[in-house]
């Protein structure tokens, strides 16, 4: 396993993904082939098709506080939401919401508010701040 980061995929290798998967490439395909994560590929591809290539951009970062990592974790729970779902919703990465699950399963959902501040970006578009 490597420890060197992965090189920020472009906005155009994003549109080549794209691309692939409107020609019927599977996202197991693509993940193997290209090194893109494959639960970030979902995420991405139903941006894409909600959204168009603004869906494929960078957005504006937030931090998750105990109070919104609790809500995300109990509308899971509560609401049987998949993690690409609640990333769709909330905005928070596939595999952050399952770090945020695996620690309210296993020490309690107190626990959550231990867990080191995380950043994600926003579900919508900010227009002004007050």
């Amino acid at each position: 396993m490597s420890t060197q980061k992965r090189k920020q995929k472009s906005l155009h290798d994003l549109l080549s993904y794209m691309q692939m998967l409107e020609d019927g490439i599977s996202f197991s395909h693509i993940h193997k082939n290209y090194g893109i994560n494959e639960a970030r590929l979902k995420v991405l591809w139903s941006r894409y098709q909600k959204e168009g290539i603004s869906g494929l951009q960078k957005q504006l970062n937030i931090n998750a506080d105990y109070a919104l990592k609790h809500k995300i974790v109990l509308d899971i729970e509560e609401n049987h939401l998949t993690l690409h779902e609640a990333s769709l919703k909330y905005g928070a990465s596939p595999q952050r919401i399952g770090v945020w699950l695996k620690v309210m399963r296993t020490e309690g959902v107190d626990a959550l508010s231990k867990c080191k501040s995380s950043k994600f970006v926003l579900p919508f578009k900010v227009t002004s701040r007050h």
